[in-house]
């Protein structure tokens, strides 16, 4: 599909017409980035609980992006302590890691490490465009922290579902 509307290097955000290169637009771009990831992430997991909270937060990237689109501050607290949540269910499972996890192990432990890595750039972006775009609701920056932590936390346990020894980086000392 094409309109011809975006040849002149601007498009259409909810209502208003910006630069293909504004702050906003390489936002919505990195959230697209991270659902496509997520999406992947999704389909090779075999695990109903993993599979679900996936799909959870490919609907909230989507709130996301209109939350930063209009400043509707519809991502709050309530984000953040699902994350929290289902994170520390996942941690349970696994019990304590060890510094550094090299991401890999089973095909849907490793899909779950790349959407995790992406969704630590898309924080990275997200502090940076915050200072950019006004206004920015600062929940979305602490949900992307807790999501990366969720998606790792549930990439070891898609390993060690799998029965898949995770693979560690020695530093010669833990902390």
């Amino acid at each position: 599909m094409f309109t011809k509307k975006g040849d002149s290097g601007e498009t259409d955000v909810i209502r208003k017409r910006v630069g293909k290169d504004s702050p906003l637009v390489n936002f919505l771009g990195d959230l697209d980035e991270l659902n496509s990831f997520l999406g992947l992430a999704y389909l090779r997991t075999k695990w109903d609980d993993m599979r679900n909270d996936i799909g959870r937060m490919q609907d909230e990237i989507f709130i996301i992006g209109e939350d930063a689109s209009t400043g509707s501050n519809k991502v709050n607290q309530d984000f953040v302590k699902w994350i929290e949540e289902r994170t520390i269910e996942y941690r349970k499972e696994t019990g304590p890691i060890r510094l550094f996890v090299i991401p890999g192990g089973s095909e849907s432990g490793a899909s779950i490490h790349v959407a995790r890595a992406v969704c630590r750039r898309v924080e990275r972006n997200a502090v940076k465009y915050s200072k950019e775009l006004e206004p920015f609701n600062k929940w979305i920056i602490v949900y992307l922290n807790r999501a990366s932590s969720m998606l790792f936390s549930m990439a070891t346990a898609s390993n060690k579902r799998d029965n898949v020894q995770e693979r560690i980086h020695d530093i010669g000392r833990y902390f």
